[in-house]
């Protein structure tokens, strides 16, 4: 008997030796994304699933545009919410299609996890009002690139709540994890790559172009300059801008290019660009702006929370430190164009002040870097070039411009981000991923929602021209 026990043992052992190594076999085939996890870390399906429950109803506390964006996207956020779900659920069969186009059979599909999660929000979720009111999960690049402002004390973006997000080690090391899953996906394995990031791997990163170009058109008459992003402006592209203004102080025309540049920053050309150049410096004109917050705790937090910062700095002053109810803004001020569908979700509000008279000398020097003298009132006319790739800040400097009369606009209407919050983000409790979108339900003075009527120009491209034709078409008829 102690014999046959002994046989019986020692088969088991070779069976399991045998197992072992035929599952390493299988698994140097089958991509896993979440190898770096012992079976104590790994997250299992109702981990997931909490997560995205956490986020809709984080959105339901603090997203003010469900309305906004059945309208103008025909997307129901809610419906397709429910629809990414059932996915989450249901995978990998819920993607079986999809991989099999990128040549992976189902057996080959990897594991849920944090990054395939991340996956299905992005792809399957968000895609579908992707760019609208800056809703995203963010990826390592843009966690690397918004992290420094968003945790160092005395940045005009940090807050204590995007600290605590941005520093959370559940985060962190979900990025750090992402990063090193990107660069050695793209170098191995091209179709679980584009399963997972959608994009091809490039060999090469995309050459940005520079923050500022200028030219000159036409000498002592028309000047030229294009701006590409309103971040991340260094001594360089300030001290350019300086010189640029110095020169074409006489000319009868500037031309500002904002076509395909997506935001950043409203202090740059509210301080660099609009200021700088506003030919009379006693007549700064406002254009009030309303934002109002959903009828949560959370809302309310985040609106005390968006008075509070933007009152240190030379942003939009609101004309109340504290958040007003709903009914006492409409009571008085005449919002008549505001939708009441969307006014029964919202709570609070405030109002800006906006004129770039608000504006003080040391925020300048900040923006500026150091450069002094940033002041060069333009008398000659300003056109500006604008496209449907602007977006956010950008967005915005083409509707101050033109309510503002600083300039006459000339291309394509603008597309929307508008919002007067350094940015709400929210890292889902499990997985670490961030998220964020826009807060602040923001109206021009009559009520409209910016994100749904975004700025038209005064020109539309003529026909067979591109913007820049168009605007020297309408120099040399003298029409402006």
């Amino acid at each position: 008997m102690k014999k046959l026990l002994n046989k019986v043992t020692m088969i088991t052992i070779i069976l399991m030796v045998m197992l072992f190594f035929i599952a390493c076999g299988n698994s140097d085939e089958q991509l896993t994304t979440n190898e770096h996890l012992t079976s104590d870390e790994q997250l299992t399906l109702e981990d997931f699933l909490n997560d995205f429950d956490y986020m809709m109803q984080t959105m339901e506390d603090t997203f003010p545009y469900f309305g906004v964006a059945e309208r103008t996207l025909d997307v129901d956020i809610r419906a397709l919410g429910r629809e990414t779900r059932a996915m989450i659920e249901n995978y990998p069969y819920s993607l079986e299609n999809f991989a099999n186009e990128l040549g992976i059979s189902l057996e080959d599909m990897p594991d849920l996890d944090e990054h395939i999660f991340w996956s299905i929000i992005r792809h399957e979720f968000i895609s579908h009002f992707v760019g609208f009111t800056h809703t995203a999960p963010l990826d390592f690049r843009l966690y690397d690139s918004f992290k420094p402002s968003y945790t160092r004390l005395g940045s005009s973006y940090y807050s204590s709540n995007n600290h605590d997000v941005f520093t959370n080690p559940v985060a962190e090391r979900f990025y750090q994890e992402q990063e090193a899953l990107f660069n050695n996906l793209a170098e191995d394995q091209a179709e679980l790559f584009q399963f997972i990031f959608r994009e091809k791997p490039s060999v090469t990163a995309p050459r940005r172009p520079r923050l500022v170009e200028t030219e000159i058109i036409e000498e002592d008459r028309i000047a030229y300059l294009k701006v590409s992003r309103f971040l991340h402006f260094d001594f360089s592209a300030s001290s350019s801008l300086i010189s640029f203004y110095r020169d074409i102080q006489k000319y009868e025309h500037l031309i500002i290019d904002i076509r395909d540049n997506g935001g950043g920053s409203s202090d740059m050309w509210r301080m660099l660009i609009m200021k700088a150049l506003w030919p009379e410096g006693n007549n700064m004109p406002d254009m009030p702006l309303y934002a109002f917050y959903r009828d949560s705790e959370l809302g309310k937090y985040f609106g005390e929370d968006n008075i509070e910062i933007a009152a240190k700095y030379s942003r939009y002053i609101p004309e109340t430190d504290y958040l007003l109810t709903v009914t006492e803004i409409m009571e008085t001020n005449n919002l008549s164009h505001i939708n009441e569908d969307d006014v029964g979700d919202l709570a609070y509000g405030v109002r800006f002040d906006t004129s770039i008279g608000n504006i003080e000398e040391q925020h300048i020097r900040r923006a500026a870097l150091g450069v002094r003298d940033f002041s060069y009132p333009f008398d000659g006319e300003i056109w500006l070039l604008t496209n449907e790739n602007n977006y956010s800040a950008a967005a915005l400097f083409a509707r101050h411009a033109k309510e503002m009369g600083f300039a006459t606009l000339v291309g394509e209407p603008t597309n929307g981000g508008y919002t007067a919050y350094v940015g709400a983000h929210f890292a889902l409790p499990n997985t670490g991923i961030i998220l964020r979108w826009d807060i602040d339900y923001l109206t021009d003075s009559e009520g409209r929602a910016l994100n749904e009527f975004p700025t038209t120009p005064h020109h539309f491209n003529h026909p067979d021209m591109d913007a820049m034709e168009t605007v020297l078409q309408l120099i040399e008829e003298g029409n402006f």
